[in-house]
């Protein structure tokens, strides 16, 4: 979580992107990739009164010192099944009529599945770990060092996923609630990744 005082968030309209047909399409549709660019203002004050290891009476904001803003960028992608007969105009005009629509992501230290990666998995057609590889958060080939796993603050492989809501919604950390999962060959990857100390949700908004 943040351990900022407070927090402004504005989104963009999510934006048409393209549509194409992928390698494993489902019959009778197309995938829609949308976009939508979202700034987060933090706040954080310019000194500290409290500490980790002890309760207070008093929350950092009623110290009443000066705070200190942090702007942080990002564009965030999902995708979604249309219908195959759907093409560029019309998906333009559905996302323009969902003016409360968002990409919200979901942070968490145990793969994150919807129903059909589930069914996949009881089938036998994927495993966990197919979905945890993929998943897992790692710099951006642009970074210095693009590739490398980021752990947590507790050492633990976390994973990402950003999906579509038609209606505004929260971003979701599920990361620390005991739930944690990690294949062999990512465990491998462990003594060379970053430990990302008092790490909060804004370190995320680049990966």
């Amino acid at each position: 979580m943040s351990n900022a005082i407070k927090e402004e968030i504005k989104r963009k309209p999510v934006m048409f992107s393209r549509l194409y047909k992928s390698p494993n399409q489902k019959e009778k549709s197309l995938t829609l990739e949308v976009k939508q660019e979202i700034t987060k203002l933090s706040y954080y004050p310019s000194k500290k009164y409290n500490n980790n290891l002890q309760d207070s009476l008093f929350n950092e904001s009623e110290f009443g010192t000066e705070s200190k803003p942090f702007s942080s960028k990002e564009t965030r992608v999902a995708w979604i099944n249309v219908p195959s007969h759907i093409n560029e105009e019309q998906a333009k005009a559905k996302l323009l009529n969902n003016k409360n629509s968002c990409i919200y992501k979901i942070l968490s230290n145990y793969p994150i599945l919807d129903e059909n990666q589930e069914r996949a998995i009881t089938t036998g057609l994927k495993t966990i770990d197919d979905f945890a590889l993929n998943q897992a958060v790692r710099y951006p080939d642009s970074h210095e060092k693009g590739g490398e796993l980021i752990l947590d603050a507790s050492g633990n492989i976390q994973y990402k996923r950003t999906f579509y809501s038609a209606e505004t919604k929260a971003d979701i950390d599920l990361r620390g609630n005991g739930k944690e999962y990690a294949p062999e060959e990512l465990l491998e990857e462990i003594h060379g990744a970053v430990v990302y100390e008092n790490q909060g949700w804004d370190d995320f908004d680049e990966f």
